[in-house]
């Protein structure tokens, strides 16, 4: 009898029955959802969120707030003796959960999972109402209090139910249901890898039974074990362990099984995967894996997409990951707060090595509960992703101190109290990583500012990050490098990494001559190129991390596109611009050739003017052909293979072919000194105060760039390209109203005396595109100035326009007529015999223009 009990035993350990392992149910759709203190609402479905539209809309700020999901769900009998639980994997950030009126529990936060049991509040055979609660409110006790990015309000990820056994792994807590695999100890003939967790209601009848597979799915241990306490760990070998890195991602499998010797049952069950790997930080030779250095090249990337706020479904983090990874990438930083799980399984199979960070960004309250929510954020963030072989840098900190900096009226002994809580916080999280991960390294981003040094914070974590945007917010892109040296020569012991850098681009701003602040897809280019070579040619540099792998969303901007951050190397909508083919033919290992300016395909010259075209490739010599006919080959240097070519008007098909593969695009050449004698049958439009040709992207018309007149053709007299400060080259920044075409706005000549374009006799529409940019201009009316002197009167414009002499505005104020940032759009009919001279007289002030359009009639 003992015998026969032994082998049904035996038959129930490792054949066991299914009908009681985990289920889980994601319950996505058909939620009702009302924001608070409105009356409407409106069935949706999870991902979810309610700025995805509001957050990108003039003179409003987004809704921050309360907003309250309800869906009713039925529970089947047999889940009476189960236990069950609601699972978020992600809800910002104030989450309450109610079942049938009842409380059930809350979560701060808005970037991390969690679970709460809802067994006791259900009734089983019957209809249950769950009803749950998000607030996006700012609070001053949770991180982020303020950051260039949207914080969207919703349950913006998946929503799960999961059942188990009444026996089963512990979902509470901060682990969110995770089970802990480490692997400390890791080599080439070795590695050990250490299993751990909790149980919830232990019993003398329960197994745990474990199977580990490699990455062939080739069983590489297995065991069975009683379990009566709540905690348990096992330690198992690997032996010859099939090495994870990004060019071998290898996964290994990890089952485990909570069974009933009596039954067979299996009460629950987790399975995840896990690598074998080991690395380091060495500040003289960058960062080492597996023995071997590796300079990590990615992209920062936030969550967000083109009119879907955050609430983004799986299908697009694998497209953005994927996308990453095929331009050749090795390393991403999740900025600024934990991504979807899914993102980090992604990176396990996709071979990218990770920075992970939680949202304690520009600022620190100096309170308990900031400092606590952080230090519960940082918990939930390395016990959630522990598993994960590709996370090899947990972050806590960005550009903390930077409101310190650029907040000029603050006391200075209120800067002290800042810096004090920083510092203090900073060392709770530090401590915090290392008791709960010791195996990885601790990380902190930093903006160009001596005071992380002096005060000793940047002396706290692992490895610094430097965010440095040298070129753009800094001037000079050589002094890259020269930053640098110096930080590795002062601090020989810091392993160092560029967290940030890269300058903003819109494609509808084409150029040949780029300058800073210009927002051109060639001064991009520029910028990175220059980045890339002085880190590379750095050994002591960990990597780099460009800002950002996408545009994304950020109420506050005032770019060329507002609302946006346009500092992405791919479009919101996840379009590439240039820069992308560009790091896709540098880092990837396959070949690659792309010829620049899929949005710069229409180009206007002089006459006689060579065209200049840039290849991108992966190897290194390109040949070009020019309408199947001529042919040129040139090096490529720094995988950009340039092309001076002087074309004759018209459709151009130029190919490029470069280690057998191929890349073609037609282009469309304009002679600039013909364009007045076309007038009959296309506008002339020029991009006032510009070097840059601008885009419509809703009509396709191109704004060429500005030039100074010269008879029998046209041109400015007089003026400056309007700076709005010193550091920038050209232009405002500033967003302006009632426009889609801000770029065309923002640039502009100030003290412009006329505009000619000799044109012949004939009926013509003149159109004149201005603003006021300056936010201080006076909006008083001309005739309300009383008695000052139009000369003395602070931040006024006045001007006349006269077409060949005849006054046709007076006294035009666009700040008072129009107001302050307002696209102003101006129509004129005339007939001319001689020409066409558009004359601003100065009032007061100096006239402004941003663009011109002449018709022929």
């Amino acid at each position: 009898m003992k015998k026969l009990f032994s082998t049904i035993l035996l038959f129930f350990l490792f054949h066991p029955v299914a009908s009681s392992q985990r289920l889980i149910k994601t319950i996505n759709s058909g939620w009702e959802f009302s924001l608070e203190g409105q009356n409407k609402s409106k069935t949706v479905n999870i991902p979810h969120t309610w700025n995805a539209k509001d957050a990108f809309k003039d003179d409003t700020e987004y809704f921050r707030g309360k907003g309250i999901y309800q869906k009713e769900i039925s529970i089947p009998e047999n889940w009476k003796d189960r236990s069950v639980f609601i699972k978020f994997e992600g809800a910002n950030q104030e989450t309450k959960v109610y079942v049938n009126d009842q409380f059930a529990g809350e979560h701060i936060g808005g970037y991390t999972s969690f679970v709460i049991e809802i067994s006791n509040l259900l009734e089983f055979e019957d209809k249950n109402i769950l009803r749950i609660e998000v607030d996006n409110s700012h609070n001053n006790d949770i991180p982020p209090l303020e950051a260039d990015f949207n914080f969207y309000g919703g349950i913006y990820r998946d929503i799960e139910l999961v059942v188990t056994g009444k026996s089963h792994f512990k979902l509470t807590g901060p682990e969110a249901g995770n089970l802990l695999i480490k692997t400390p100890e890791v080599s080439q003939k070795i590695a050990t890898v250490s299993f751990q967790g909790e149980i919830v209601n232990p019993s003398k009848e329960l197994y745990l039974q474990l199977e580990i597979t490699d990455p062939l799915g080739n069983i590489v241990f297995k065991n069975t074990q009683s379990e009566t306490s709540e905690k348990f760990s096992i330690r198992t070998e690997i032996t010859n362990p099939q090495l994870w890195s990004p060019d071998t991602p290898n996964l290994y499998q990890l089952k485990a099984e909570l069974i009933d010797r009596n039954s067979g049952e299996i009460q629950d069950s987790y399975i995840s995967k896990f690598g074998c790997r080991w690395f380091e930080a060495n500040p003289e030779k960058g960062f080492i894996l597996n023995g071997k250095p590796i300079k990590l090249i990615g992209a920062n990337r936030h969550q967000d997409f083109d009119n879907m706020g955050n609430a983004v479904p799986n299908s697009l983090h694998r497209k953005d990951y994927q996308m990453i990874k095929d331009m050749g990438s090795n390393f991403i930083r999740t900025a600024h707060y934990p991504q979807d799980s899914e993102v980090y399984k992604i990176c396990d199979k996709l071979g990218l090595l990770v920075w992970t960070e939680i949202p304690v960004i520009n600022d620190v309250t100096d309170s308990e509960a900031y400092h606590q929510n952080s230090v519960n954020m940082l918990r939930e963030q390395i016990l959630q992703l522990q598993n994960h072989p590709s996370i090899v840098f947990w972050g806590y900190m960005n550009e903390i101190f930077i409101r310190l900096v650029f907040t000029g009226n603050m006391p200075e002994a209120d800067k002290a109290a800042k810096i004090k809580t920083s510092i203090e916080l900073a060392r709770k999280l530090e401590a915090e990583t290392k008791k709960l991960d010791s195996s990885r390294l601790s990380v902190m981003a930093l903006h160009d500012n001596n005071l992380y040094n002096t005060t000793g914070i940047a002396d706290i974590p692992d490895v610094i990050g430097w965010n440095l945007y040298f070129g753009w917010y800094t001037q000079g892109l050589e002094n890259l490098g020269k930053f640098l040296d110096e930080q590795h020569k002062k601090y020989p012991d810091r392993p160092i990494l560029i967290s940030e850098y890269g300058p903003g681009s819109d494609s509808r701003i084409q150029t040949n001559t780029p300058k800073p602040w210009d927002y051109s897809e060639a001064y991009q280019l520029k910028s990175h190129v220059s980045y890339l070579n002085q880190v590379i040619e750095r050994d002591y540099m960990i990597g780099m991390a460009a800002w950002n792998f996408a545009d994304f969303g950020s109420s506050g901007r005032q770019d060329s596109r507002p609302y946006i951050n346009q500092k992405g190397l791919v479009n919101f909508d996840r379009e590439p611009k240039d820069i992308y083919y560009y790091y896709k033919a540098r880092l990837a290992k396959e070949n690659s050739v792309f010829i620049a300016g899929g949005n710069f395909e229409h180009r206007f010259i002089e006459e006689g003017d060579s065209v200049n075209i840039k290849v991108f490739s992966s190897s290194p010599e390109v040949d070009v052909i020019i309408d199947d006919n001529e042919k040129l080959t040139t090096k490529a240097i720094d995988h950009i293979a340039s092309f001076s070519i002087p074309l004759s008007e018209g459709t151009h098909l130029i190919k490029a072919i470069s280690n057998g593969k191929e890349h073609q695009r037609k282009l469309q050449i304009n002679f600039r000194d013909n364009l007045i004698e076309r007038l009959s049958a296309k506008p002339i439009q020029v991009n006032i105060g510009s070097h840059s040709d601008f885009i419509d992207e809703e009509t396709g018309e191109i704004w060429i760039s500005d030039q100074e007149y010269f008879k029998n053709n046209f041109g400015f007299t007089g003026g400056k390209v309007y700076q709005q400060s010193e550091n920038k080259f050209q232009g405002s920044a500033s967003n302006i109203k009632l426009t889609t075409k801000e770029p065309l706005y923002q640039t502009m000549r100030e003290g412009i005396n006329k505009y000619t374009f000799d044109v012949p006799k004939g009926k013509y529409r003149i159109s004149l595109l201005m603003t006021e940019p300056n936010r201080k201009a006076s909006k008083q009316s001309i005739y309300n100035l009383g008695s000052e002197t139009l000369e003395n009167t602070e931040g006024s414009r006045i001007f006349d326009i006269l077409i060949n002499g005849k006054l046709v505005e007076s006294n035009l104020n666009l700040a008072a007529d129009y107001g302050i940032l307002t696209a102003v759009e101006l129509n004129y009919t005339v007939f001319t015999a001689t020409g066409l001279e558009i004359n601003f007289r100065s009032i007061s002030g100096e006239p402004i223009l941003s663009g011109i359009r002449i018709e022929k009639l």
